[in-house]
C-alpha cells in the first residue's frame, strides 16, 4: 500500500526531537539486521548488538562522531547539550572499541590529524620541536611541508593527545550503511531532509521493499570498488601515470565486471584510470584498459585514440561495430561521424547546426543566451518558456509514475530512496517493457492521457521523482505543450524515453514558444556553441514525428 508524506514545506519551522539522530541511527541498524542478517559478518552483527548495550550518552556520542566528516576530532570542540557527561561517554566508548586510540598513523591520516587544528595552534605546538618550516605558508601547505621534513612519529606524539577522539568500528558501520542505502555515498542527513519537510519520499510498506544485494559477495565487491576509487584519487596526483597503470593491472577487474551489481562501478573506474593514462599520452596502456569492457564511453575513447594514432582502419572497424549495437545516442553519432569523415563529410551535428535559423539578439544577453533568444521571440509576438528538459521529463515522470516506483521490480530497497535503483540502467526498460507497452496501448485519447497526468500530479504532489519538477511554471508549460501536441506524438516521446531514461531524458531543446495555433521548440546556439549528440537525437526524433523543432543561431547585435 502506497502512503505519502504530508507537505510540510510551507509549515512553521519544524523542531526535531533532541535525540532525533539516535532514533534514525537505531532505525537503520534494526532495518539492516532484519533484512540482511544472513549477509552480515559476525563482526557487523556484534557491532549492532553491542551498540544497543551502550549507555544512551555513549550511543549519542558515537552517532554524533560518526555523522561528522573526518577521522579525528577534539573532545573540547564537541559540544552536545543532550549528552549529560561527555567524558564518561568518551571513556565508555574507548573501553568498548567504539572509539579508538591509533598507535600508528599513515601519512594521509597524519595530515587529517594536524588539519583539525587551526594554524596558530599548529605553530604553538611546533615551537618546542625546533622544526624548520616556513610558518608563513598557508595551512595546507604548512602541513604538507611538515610531513615532508619531520618524522611522522614525532608529529603524531605532538598532535595526538588524550583529548583526540577517533571513531572505531568504521568498517562495520560502512558496511551497515552500504546495505541500507545500496551505495557508498548514503548520508544520514536524508532523514533530516525528510523530517523537516525539505523533501518528500514515497513511503512503501516495508514488507514490499526489495534488497540492495542478494549476496555478501556483491556487497563486498561494491565496497572494494569504493576503496579502489579512493586509492586512485590519491595516486593520480602523487605518482607517475605508469605507476597508476601498474597499480591498476594488479586489480582483477574482470571479477568486478562479471558481477551485475558491481559492473557499472567497475566500468567507471576503468574510464577514470584509462582517461588519466590517455591525458598523459600513454595511449597503448589506455587502450588496453578500454578493451576490458564495451560500456559507454569506452568504445568512444578507443576511436579517439585510433584517430590520434592515425589508425583509421581500426577506427572505422570500431565505428561499424558501434553502429550495429550502440550503447547510447552519443556513441551512435560519434561512430556515424567517423564514417562521414572518411567520406569527407562534415560532422553530423555540424551539418544539422548549419540548417538552423539566425536570430538577432542584444549583446547584453551574452551570459544568458537562452533568455535573450526568448526575448527575441516575445518581440515577434510569441509567448515562451525556457523549458529545456522539464516539459518532456514531467510528462514522462507523471505518466509512468506507477511503473517507475512499483516495488515488484525490486528497485526500491529503503524508505529514503529518491530514485529506483535501476532508473538509469538498461534493466529499467527490460523489466517494465510489457507494462509500458500496455499503458501506452490503452491510452487512446488525449483526454485520457491528460486524466492520467492530472491524477498522478494530484495524488503525488511534491513527492520526489527523478523526472518531475514541481514548480508551477514548469507544469503549466507542460500543459501548454500538450494542448498543441498530437496523441501519437506524445506516445512516441514516452516510448522513446522509456527505452533509455539515463540518456534520453536530457538533450531536449532550450525553448518552447507558441502563438495562437502554432508552436515550436528551439535549441539555442551562441556563435561559439555547438550542437551535442543528445540534442541532435531529439531534433531528429521531433522531425520524424512532426513536432516543430529548430535550431536558433544567435547573432549578437
Amino acid at each position: 500500500m502506497l502512503l505519502f508524506l504530508q507537505d510540510m514545506a510551507n509549515n512553521d519551522k519544524i523542531i526535531l526531537p533532541e535525540k532525533y539522530y539516535l532514533d534514525n541511527f537505531k532505525y537503520v541498524l534494526n532495518f539492516v539486521l532484519d533484512k540482511y542478517e544472513p549477509l552480515l559478518s559476525d563482526t557487523e552483527i556484534a557491532f549492532i548488538t553491542n551498540f544497543t548495550t551502550l549507555s544512551e550518552d555513549g550511543q549519542c556520542l558515537y552517532v554524533r562522531v560518526s555523522n561528522r566528516k573526518g577521522q579525528f576530532f577534539r573532545k573540547e570542540k564537541l559540544i552536545y547539550p543532550e549528552i549529560t557527561n561527555l567524558d564518561e561517554a568518551h571513556e565508555e566508548l574507548l573501553g568498548r572499541n567504539f572509539l579508538v586510540s591509533k598507535p600508528f598513523l599513515e601519512i594521509d591520516e597524519c595530515f587529517q590529524l594536524i588539519n583539525i587544528y587551526n594554524k596558530p595552534e599548529i605553530i604553538q605546538i611546533l615551537k618546542p620541536l625546533d622544526v624548520e618550516v616556513d610558518m608563513k605558508l598557508k595551512k595546507d601547505e604548512l602541513i604538507l611541508d611538515l610531513l615532508e621534513s619531520c618524522d611522522t612519529e614525532i608529529l603524531q606524539q605532538s598532535f595526538y593527545t588524550d583529548s583526540i577522539i577517533t571513531q572505531g568500528a568504521r568498517e562495520e558501520l560502512d558496511m551497515v550503511k552500504l546495505f541500507f542505502f545500496g551505495h557508498n555515498h548514503g548520508d544520514m542527513s536524508d532523514f533530516v531532509i525528510r523530517d523537516v519537510g525539505h523533501a518528500k519520499f514515497m513511503e512503501i510498506d516495508e514488507s514490499k521493499l526489495g534488497t540492495s544485494f542478494d549476496s555478501r559477495e556483491e556487497a563486498e565487491a561494491v565496497m572494494q570498488l569504493s576503496q579502489l576509487n579512493k586509492e586512485f584519487y590519491l595516486l593520480e596526483d602523487a605518482v607517475s601515470p605508469l605507476d597508476v597503470y601498474e597499480w591498476f593491472k594488479a586489480i582483477e577487474i574482470g571479477y568486478f565486471l562479471n558481477m551485475d551489481k558491481a559492473k557499472q562501478r567497475a566500468d567507471k573506474l576503468l574510464h577514470k584510470v584509462g582517461y588519466h593514462l590517455e591525458k598523459h599520452k600513454y595511449f597503448e596502456e589506455a587502450l588496453e584498459l578500454y578493451h576490458f569492457s564495451s560500456a559507454s564511453p569506452l568504445r568512444e575513447r578507443r576511436i579517439r585514440i585510433y584517430n590520434k594514432q592515425k589508425d583509421f582502419d581500426k577506427s572505422l572497424a570500431q565505428a561499424k561495430q558501434i553502429l550495429e549495437d550502440p550503447n547510447d545516442n552519443k556513441e551512435y553519432y560519434i561512430a556515424q561521424d567517423v564514417i562521414n569523415k572518411l567520406d569527407k563529410k562534415l560532422k553530423t551535428t555540424t551539418l544539422r547546426q548549419k540548417e538552423g535559423i539566425t536570430i538577432p539578439v542584444d549583446a547584453s544577453y551574452q551570459n544568458r543566451v537562452e533568455q535573450g533568444a526568448l526575448v527575441y521571440f516575445e518581440e515577434e509576438g510569441y509567448q515562451g518558456y525556457h523549458s529545456e528538459n522539464s516539459i518532456c521529463r514531467n510528462v514522462f515522470g507523471l505518466f509512468f509514475w506507477e511503473e517507475i516506483f512499483d516495488p515488484k521490480y525490486n528497485s526500491l530497497h529503503q524508505p529514503l530512496q529518491r530514485n529506483p535503483s535501476d532508473i538509469y540502467g538498461k534493466d529499467f526498460y527490460e523489466k517494465r517493457k510489457d507494462a509500458i507497452a500496455e499503458k501506452l496501448q490503452n491510452t487512446k485519447s488525449k483526454k485520457q492521457l491528460s486524466k492520467i497526468l492530472e491524477t498522478s500530479a494530484q495524488l503525488h504532489v511534491g513527492i520526489s521523482n527523478p523526472f518531475v519538477h514541481w514548480e508551477t511554471s514548469m507544469l503549466d508549460t507542460m500543459w501548454q505543450f500538450l494542448a498543441f501536441a498530437k496523441l501519437k506524438q506524445v506516445k512516441a516521446l514516452l516510448n522513446e524515453m522509456a527505452i533509455d531514461p539515463k540518456n534520453r531524458s536530457t538533450g531536449f531543446p532550450d525553448l518552447f514558444v507558441w502563438k495562437e495555433k502554432e508552436y515550436s521548440f528551439f535549441e539555442v546556439k551562441s556563435p561559439n556553441d555547438h550542437l551535442s549528440e543528445k540534442q541532435l537525437f531529439w531534433l531528429e526524433r521531433f522531425q520524424e514525428w512532426g513536432v516543430p523543432a529548430e535550431i536558433a543561431l544567435v547573432e549578437w547585435r
